[in-house]
């Protein structure tokens, strides 16, 4: 798995590459295209006056040049995912037989002790019912 500094390298030589083949580019505008190639390619025109082909096979062999970085960006980003995925998977499997045996503690105590469930549940309901009459009462 390529680690932070070594995909950080990579876009930052891509970056310095692009800026070498046109110079005039800067950090903010290559940002502005994210994404965008024709958009991208055009205000390369306009900037140095190269046709459509000249820039594009010229983003073309700086893109075949870093295939392996941006293979290994990709690669980082699926294994990140699936560790992520399974993780949470793990959690929420965990919390769900946590909920389960609690829900079969409860039930066992209410099945052995009905009388006493009964007056718990009624005293929480009495409480309850005077804690929202008194806030009723103060508005």
């Amino acid at each position: 798995m390529a680690t932070q500094d070594q995909i950080q390298g990579g876009w930052t030589e891509l970056k310095g590459k692009v800026k070498e083949a046109w110079g005039q580019l800067n950090d903010d505008e290559l940002r502005d295209f994210r994404g965008n190639f024709d958009q991208f390619v055009g205000w390369i025109q306009q900037q140095t006056g190269q046709t459509h082909d000249e820039v594009a096979k010229c983003l073309a062999d700086l893109e075949q040049q870093f295939r392996p970085v941006l293979q290994q960006v990709a690669n980082t980003a699926r294994e990140y995912y699936d560790q992520a995925k399974d993780s949470s998977g793990e959690a929420v499997d965990r919390v769900k037989g946590e909920l389960q045996a609690q829900h079969a503690r409860a039930e066992k105590l209410v099945r052995t002790r009905p009388v006493e469930s009964v007056a718990v549940a009624f005293g929480a309901g009495l409480v309850a019912g005077v804690v929202v009459a008194l806030v009723l009462r103060s508005k």
